[in-house]
């Protein structure tokens, strides 16, 4: 290998290291710890809870989608389906000793999150419009 072959082939390692290190963005996670360990909240899916959230009322639950914050609207979504292009929501509700500031929120929204929290299907969020509440939520990642 000559020395012009192996300066380029640094030199696209080098590059590729830099704009794969660009691309990685620390996960943002919060929790309420004495929670988090004592509790067992059943995992599912976000579309599995928004088809059978009436089966999981007052249960802890840990589930995954698309988290959206703006003004009347503090929720979690499904992906949008194929057919109709809409997406489920479920109103957010935080336990009052989670800690997260509304700059971590803004940096999380539009992106997928992991939250655990308990299913109340007695609130639907802001006018209703929601499938029902995930309220007491103690745990929060961005993914």
């Amino acid at each position: 290998m000559t020395v012009r072959n192996y300066i380029s082939a640094l030199t696209i390692f080098v590059l590729t290291l830099v704009i794969y290190s660009c691309k990685i963005s620390p996960k943002l996670a919060f929790k309420v710890s004495h929670l988090d360990t004592t509790i067992k909240a059943t995992k599912i899916s976000i579309s599995e809870l928004a088809n059978n959230y009436k089966n999981y009322q007052g249960q802890y639950i840990e589930t995954t989608g698309k988290f959206y914050q703006a003004f009347e609207e503090f929720a979690i979504y499904t992906d949008k389906n194929l057919l109709t292009g809409e997406a489920q929501g479920f109103w957010l509700g935080i336990d009052k000793d989670l800690n997260i500031d509304n700059s971590s929120f803004d940096k999380m929204n539009g992106k997928r999150v992991t939250i655990k929290g308990i299913i109340d299907t007695t609130h639907k969020g802001h006018l209703s419009s929601y499938l029902a509440t995930i309220t007491k939520i103690y745990f929060w990642e961005q993914q």
